[in-house]
C-alpha cells in the first residue's frame, strides 16, 4: 500500500503536525507499507528529521511573499494560496500511485482536497478545528470530547469520523511505558518536574516558567528538565535563565525518548498541544498552559474532568507547586483514562482495507475486521460457526456473539494479527487471517471459504490474496500455517498450492501438520 503525507512544520505552526504524522508513519510502515511525505521548505520545517526516520520527502519550494489567500484564519501557514499548493502537489504526485493521502494542515480545506482527488484511491484528513469544510474519506480529530455533531455538516454523508482521544496519534513507546508509569504514581512524590511548551515555543513562554519557579518555594532535591526542540527561537535566552534557579536543572534537545523522560517525571508544566495525549496516556499530572486559540477547547474539557490543572496565569504555578497532595493523585488517575496510546493501531487499522487486482480472478476488496459494519460482523461469526468451518478449528465449540465483538475490538491495537473478510462485487467469498506478523520473516496464515455460498475457485481466490498480500504488500520471506491432520481435502488443496510439509505433532490433544511456502516457490 502507498501512503502519502502532506504536512508542514515552521516556527509559526510548530512541529505537532508532523510529529503527529510521523508516529503514524512509523505504524504504516511497519505494517508494510509504503510512505511518503510532501512538505514545503517553511522556517522550521521537520524535513531534514522526517528524512532520518527513513521516509522519501517531496520538498515544495520556499513560501512565497504575499498573494496568500485569506479565507481561512490559518491560510498564511501554508507559504502559498491552495490553488498554487494543490498544483505543486499535484505535479510531484500525478505519475505515482497513491492508495491514501493523508493531509493535516489547518490551511487547507475541500477546495484542495477536491482538486487532489482524482490522484489518490482514498483521502483522509486530520483535523483539530472543526471550522471548515473537508471532501475525504476519513477524518480523523483526536480532541477529547469532540462529537459527531461538530462535523456532520462539513464532510460528506459517505466520511468515517475517528473523533476523541482514543485516536491520538502517539508512538509506540508511550505503550510502552505506561503500567510503568501509572504504577508508580500509586505513591505520588516530587523529585522531578518536566517542563515542555513545545518544540518552537514561538512566544517563550518557558521563560516566563522558569523565572516564576525562581520564586517558588520547591524542595532542595528536585531536579528540572526542560525538554525544547532544536528549531525553538527562544532556546540561548533559556540557557541563560536557568541559572537563576537554585534546583539542578538540565535542557534537553530533540530528545527521542520523551515517553521514559514522562514516565520518570512526577510533575509537567506543558502547553495544552499535542504532547498532552502523551502525557494523559502516561497518568503524568500536569499544570497545562493555552498557547494557541485552537487550544482551548480541549484544554478547557480536560480541566473540567479533572484529567489537568488549567492554568489562566503563569503566576499560579508557585501555589499549585507548594500544594500538591491537594489535587496530584486525583488528576493523575483522571488523565490516565482520557488516552490509552493505542490510537495509532487504531488508525492504522482503519486504513488497512484495500482492493487487489488478481490475474484471474479480477478486482478483490478485503476488509479489515474492524472496519466491519453490524451486519458483516454478524455474518464472520455465522460463518465461523457454521458445522463445516467450525470442525477444522482448534475450538470447535460455539462462539458467542459478545465473544466474537470483544475479539474484533482486541483486533484494533493489535499489529501482529490481522483478518479479513473479502469481498467480489457483492458476494462474499470468505476470510483470510495472518496471525504472528513479523514483516522481517514470515506470516501465519488461515483461511475459510463462505460455506453459505458454493462459490467455485473460491479457496484458490482466497489463496491467492494471501500469497500476494503477505508476499507483495508486506514483503515477507515465509508464510506458515497449520493444518489438522484429518483435514486431507485442505492438506492436498496446500500441496497443489505450494505449501511444503515442515513438521507433525499434537497440540491441545489433535494432530496438526505445520506447512510452509516460501517467497518465490
Amino acid at each position: 500500500m502507498r501512503i502519502v503525507f502532506r504536512v508542514d512544520a515552521s516556527l509559526q505552526m510548530g512541529i505537532g503536525h508532523t510529529m503527529r504524522c510521523l508516529a503514524l508513519a512509523q505504524a504504516l510502515k511497519k505494517n508494510g507499507s509504503n510512505i511518503e511525505f510532501v512538505c514545503r521548505n517553511h522556517k522550521g520545517s521537520l524535513i531534514d528529521k522526517i528524512r532520518l526516520n527513513g521516509f522519501n520527502v517531496f520538498e515544495l519550494g520556499l513560501p512565497v511573499e504575499g498573494g496568500i489567500d485569506s479565507r481561512l484564519p490559518h491560510s498564511n501557514w501554508l507559504g502559498a494560496t491552495q490553488q498554487q499548493d494543490a498544483r505543486d502537489c499535484i505535479s510531484v504526485l500525478k505519475s505515482i500511485k497513491i492508495d491514501w493521502l493523508i493531509v493535516d494542515h489547518y490551511a487547507i480545506d475541500e477546495d484542495w482536497e477536491s482538486d487532489l482527488q482524482m490522484y489518490c484511491n482514498q483521502l483522509m484528513v486530520i483535523d483539530d478545528l472543526a471550522n471548515r469544510r473537508h471532501q475525504c474519506d476519513i477524518l480523523l480529530d483526536q480532541t477529547f470530547g469532540r462529537q459527531y455533531s461538530d462535523y456532520k455538516a462539513l464532510v460528506p454523508i459517505s466520511c468515517e469520523l475517528l473523533l476523541g482521544s482514543k485516536y491520538a496519534l502517539l508512538r509506540p513507546e508511550f505503550v510502552k511505558w505506561r503500567r510503568y508509569s501509572l504504577e508508580r504514581r500509586m505513591h505520588p512524590v516530587f523529585k522531578r518536574l518536566l517542563i515542555n511548551m513545545g518544540g518552537v515555543d514561538i512566544n517563550n513562554i518557558t521563560k516566563q516558567v522558569v523565572k516564576e519557579l525562581a520564586t517558588c518555594n520547591l524542595p532542595h532535591d528536585v531536579e528540572i528538565t526542560i525538554v525544547m526542540g532544536g528549531v525553538a527561537p527562544h532556546l540561548q535566552s533559556i540557557r541563560s535563565k536557568v541559572s537563576d534557579l537554585a534546583c539542578k536543572t538540565k535542557i534537553k534537545i530533540d530528545v527521542d525518548n520523551m515517553a521514559e523522560i514522562m514516565a520518570n517525571t512526577d510533575i509537567s508544566i506543558g502547553a495544552a498541544g499535542s504532547t498532552t495525549w502523551e502525557r494523559c496516556c502516561l497518568g503524568l499530572p500536569t499544570l497545562q498552559i493555552i498557547v494557541a486559540k485552537n487550544q482551548e477547547f480541549s484544554a478547557k474539557n480536560l480541566a473540567d474532568h479533572n484529567a489537568i490543572k488549567l492554568l489562566k496565569e503563569v503566576k499560579e504555578i508557585p501555589s499549585l507547586l507548594e500544594n500538591l497532595s491537594d489535587w496530584i493523585k486525583t488528576v493523575s488517575g483522571s488523565a490516565a483514562k482520557i488516552c490509552d496510546g493505542m490510537g495509532t493501531y487504531r488508525v492504522s487499522n482503519k486504513i488497512s482495507n484495500c482492493k487487489i487486482i488478481l490475474e484471474g480472478f479480477g478486482e478483490v476488496e478485503l476488509y479489515n475486521y474492524v472496519n466491519l459494519n453490524a451486519d458483516d460482523k454478524i455474518l464472520m461469526l455465522n460463518m465461523r460457526n457454521h458445522p463445516e468451518v467450525k470442525k477444522w478449528m482448534y475450538n470447535q465449540n460455539d462462539i458467542s456473539k459478545e465473544a466474537h465483538f470483544d475479539f474484533i475490538q482486541s483486533l484494533e491495537g493489535d499489529f501482529e494479527r490481522r483478518y479479513f473478510l473479502v469481498k467480489q462485487k457483492t458476494k462474499n467469498i470468505g476470510s483470510v487471517s495472518f496471525s504472528q506478523i513479523d514483516l522481517c520473516n514470515s506470516v501465519e496464515l488461515g483461511l475459510y471459504v463462505n460455506p453459505f455460498e458454493h462459490l467455485k475457485g473460491a479457496g484458490k481466490m482466497l489463496e491467492a490474496i494471501a500469497i500476494h498480500y503477505a508476499f507483495i504488500e508486506w514483503g515477507v520471506n515465509k508464510i506458515k500455517l497449520e493444518v489438522l491432520t484429518n483435514n486431507e481435502r485442505a492438506i492436498n488443496f496446500y500441496k497443489k498450492c505450494g505449501f511444503k510439509l515442515i513438521d507433525a505433532r499434537k497440540n491441545n490433544n489433535k494432530k496438526i501438520l505445520y506447512m510452509e511456502k516460501e517467497a518465490g516457490s
